[in-house]
């Protein structure tokens, strides 16, 4: 091995030496856990399709250099107040609404009430440059004792509601845990988008296939006629590893596993839109603008750009992103608990993004997918792995709250210390400005 290609190996552990910590955590959980493929494949297929849309709603707030939103959770309690109405809605007005629609209804509700958070959260990040992420995290702690009041006060006391399946005895305050599931006589909300349309695995890949297919002939066809770099290596990458899986879905051993595994189309396919929505809208004139705020906001505001109202923008985009994340995560779920269901959003969900490599400066949809992946498959053997190591599943337990507060405070720390480093140098850096940016 010659010095040159030692340095670029060390270079690469370097740069990625997060994602590979934790792969390797993965790998040895497995082994400890002993549990099979069969059993971690069917949870991570779940765990996957209910969590990737609130990571992937961190993404935008990073580029525009607010760091991680800690406020997504206002984002969860604005779903979780429209699906307590929709659920009032359905047991006492439109018993027999179909789930897809009552769904739809949440959402509905939900996008005014977390774009009014969102635009609160914004407002005051715009009073606390630099601080936005300490802002986040205690506007979250904040506006949960809001809800808090609003559910155990304000619905029953100010608001009357007359329904004895969601209040509790007194007719003051609502239960602590809603059940979404549908009933003879009353329809709800659990699976209302995971049961529109589910295929074996093996279909599923096939279908992967095709859209990949797709997706890499459609790049092809644009850069012959804008620009042919367009076509570059990495759709060739996705084409391969497509056919490969492609292939696989037709042995016959792979066959009888992947009936057992049902993968929701439906909500991965509002996952694969939702990335492609992240990517078309970056490249867009606001868009850019965010970038240019993100890298240097005195340039930015020296060359037109109004950075405070870009900066409310994205967290409103964010806001809205987090609360459609909660819903789908709560109709997978099946149960609403009323009280606690949006504590731990903001901490799982970032510790997610981070464990794939992002920053409080760079975050990318391939970061997000390959840190929900190491981190659902830590939380789903570190509790076997601690009962086969210790004979104690709680220490598996500790390990996970430790991996989650670990990789934040870590990350946190890395970027203090790079401003330190970084304060008084130039910016060097080229970025986007309005001007230079075509309307698309």
């Amino acid at each position: 091995m010659t010095k040159s290609t030692a340095r670029k190996i060390t270079s690469f552990l370097f740069a990625y030496k997060v994602p590979v910590l934790f792969i390797l955590l993965s790998i040895g959980g497995i082994l400890v856990s002993g549990q099979s493929l069969n059993f971690i494949l069917m949870e991570l297929a779940s765990r996957f399709g209910r969590d990737t849309f609130l990571v992937l709603a961190l993404i935008i707030p990073v580029v525009s250099g607010m760091g991680l939103n800690f406020s997504i959770v206002v984002g969860a309690m604005a779903a979780q107040i429209a699906i307590f109405l929709v659920m009032h809605l359905l047991q006492t007005v439109i018993p027999t609404c179909p789930p897809v629609l009552a769904f739809l209804l949440c959402v509905l509700i939900s996008t005014p009430i977390a774009s009014l958070f969102g635009y609160l959260a914004g407002k005051l990040f715009n009073m606390m440059k630099g601080a936005e992420m300490i802002g986040g995290l205690i506007l979250g702690y904040f506006s949960d004792g809001l809800y808090q009041l609003l559910f155990l006060f304000i619905f029953g006391g100010l608001i009357p509601i007359a329904n004895k399946t969601l209040m509790i005895a007194t007719g003051i305050g609502v239960k602590n845990t809603i059940d979404l599931s549908s009933t003879k006589k009353v329809n709800g909300l659990k699976y209302a988008i995971d049961n529109i349309w589910k295929v074996p695995l093996t279909e599923f890949l096939q279908l992967v296939f095709a859209g990949v297919v797709l997706y890499t002939i459609g790049a092809f066809l644009y850069g012959k006629i804008k620009n042919r770099k367009v076509l570059s290596g990495r759709f060739w990458i996705l084409f391969g590893i497509s056919a490969i899986l492609f292939g696989v879905s037709f042995i016959p051993a792979f066959i009888q596993f992947s009936m057992i595994i049902s993968i929701p189309v439906v909500t991965y396919m509002l996952i694969a839109v939702f990335c492609l929505f992240i990517q078309w809208f970056l490249k867009t004139r606001l868009g850019q603008n965010m970038r240019a705020v993100g890298q240097n906001k005195v340039v930015a505001n020296a060359a037109g750009i109004n950075v405070d109202k870009v900066r409310i923008i994205s967290i409103i985009i964010s806001t809205v992103m987090a609360a459609f994340g909660q819903l789908i995560y709560l109709q997978n779920i099946g149960v609403f608990t009323t009280y606690g269901a949006h504590k731990n959003v903001a901490l799982y969900s970032i510790a997610a993004l981070l464990v794939g490599g992002a920053s409080v400066y760079k975050a990318t949809i391939g970061q997000a997918i390959l840190g929900i992946i190491l981190f659902h498959i830590l939380f789903i053997v570190s509790p076997l792995a601690g009962q086969t190591l210790m004979n104690d599943a709680m220490i598996g337990e500790y390990f996970r709250v430790f991996i989650c507060y670990g990789v934040i405070a870590m990350s946190l720390a890395m970027h203090a210390w790079t401003m330190k480093n970084t304060r008084g140098k130039k910016v060097t850096e080229p970025i986007a400005l309005e001007s230079e940016v075509k309307d698309n």
